[in-house]
């Protein structure tokens, strides 16, 4: 590990070719996106390739998901000020750090890191790789950035992590994006289910895009159909004491919880028996899949997106109206009822959860960034500038 902005220390295998493969994301905590990235730097070091993780806002490199030591964390420091200024900054921050690492491949995740990078990366001859996680149709940020995103990917390799996301892209981008999904880390053995109870739980971000407050709304109308039922929603974030009123002021209190982060998917699916859906909107929800690996019923809203890809071939899965309280509470109820829809669940979700195995996905990613490096060195040697001099633009 190194500190803010420190020297990165170099691990290499034992061939001095290793390739350096530098991964450039927000920051540390505990979101989809950091662990993906967490659990690609180790897919690839294991490979072994020379390994960099650049937190472009974080304050230090200590984080949620823990590396190896083999693998260099890097924080470049949150600035503070007015945000046309702060992103100057972390535009600077994050040049000067790619030219001193030098790296081979450069893979980057989120739009707006995305943009920064792709800035950051002119001339280096680094081979590019951005990667968008979230619902760019519906995020909330400044159009620019947008309009930045489409200047930025046009060079580059894309990744998107479903079907209806590559779709919602510009044409001129949608043709040479190529759909990875995450990859989900089977339990580390054989999970059993606990005894049934209508217990339902929830986990993610406490935000508005995650809809728990939708969720609350739905549970709420169960309570006289299934009245022994109780919530529990795992995680932090702004929402808490927003949610807090809201369960207080539906008379909640003894049945809907807020523990907290928790650090693995086992300790919330120990916690309940159905696991609940309700997000606005998603990029790919990776807990619906954590869900079904471990045989939980699930109910899920059909928000865009992710939710559509995984259960379109499931049938039996209530797939909810984005949005629909009502029709969410009605799923709810269902499940709670149909012992013998319960048991297809937990038959067919290790089945479907099997296809977002880290091996499949993983092989998708070697695929992606050896075509990449091909690409960069039939370049080269056709006459291009070496990697020394820069290659003017990213391939």
């Amino acid at each position: 590990m190194i500190g803010i902005e420190g020297n990165p220390r170099t691990v290499r295998s034992s061939s001095d070719r290793a390739i350096h493969t530098v991964l450039v994301l927000a920051g540390l905590d505990t979101g989809g996106t950091e662990k993906i990235v967490n659990m690609l730097a180790h897919h690839r070091s294991n490979r072994g390739d020379r390994i960099t993780v650049v937190a472009v806002n974080a304050d230090d490199p200590v984080s949620f998901f823990s590396y190896r030591n083999d693998i260099d964390v890097l924080a470049l420091g949150n600035p503070r000020g007015p945000r046309f200024l702060t992103s100057i900054r972390r535009l600077w921050r994050l040049r000067r750090a790619l030219r001193r690492l030098r790296p081979d491949v450069t893979l980057s995740f989120l739009t707006k890191i995305n943009v920064l990078t792709a800035i950051a990366s002119t001339g280096l001859g680094t081979c590019l790789v951005l990667s968008e996680r979230n619902n760019f149709l519906v995020q909330k940020m400044h159009p620019l950035w947008h309009g930045a995103f489409r200047w930025a990917a046009r060079g580059t390799r894309l990744v998107m992590q479903t079907g209806q996301a590559k779709a919602a892209l510009p044409p001129s981008l949608r043709a040479k994006a190529v759909v990875i999904p995450n990859p989900v880390a089977p339990p580390a053995e054989a999970w059993k289910s606990a005894s049934w109870r209508p217990h339902f739980i929830a986990a993610g971000r406490l935000d508005p895009q995650k809809g728990f407050d939708l969720l609350v709304d739905a549970f709420a109308r169960i309570l006289p159909h299934v009245p022994s039922a109780s919530l529990s929603i795992f995680g932090e974030g702004p929402d808490r004491g927003t949610l807090e009123a809201q369960i207080g002021e539906l008379g909640l209190a003894e049945r809907v919880r807020l523990p907290g982060r928790v650090s693995s998917p086992d300790d919330w699916m120990a916690a309940g028996c159905v696991f609940v859906l309700s997000s606005r909107f998603e990029g790919f929800p990776n807990v619906l899949i954590e869900a079904l690996s471990r045989s939980a019923p699930v109910v899920a809203f059909d928000c865009p997106w992710g939710p559509a890809d995984i259960l379109r071939d499931a049938p039996g899965y209530p797939l909810v109206p984005a949005g629909d309280i009502q029709a969410l509470a009605d799923a709810m109820v269902r499940v709670s009822l149909d012992a013998s829809l319960r048991r297809r669940m937990a038959d067919a979700g290790p089945v479907i959860a099997g296809k977002y195995s880290t091996a499949t996905v993983f092989a998708r990613w070697d695929a992606l960034i050896d075509d990449a490096l091909s690409e960069r060195h039939a370049r080269v040697g056709a006459g291009g500038i070496s990697r020394l001099g820069g290659i003017p633009g990213p391939v």
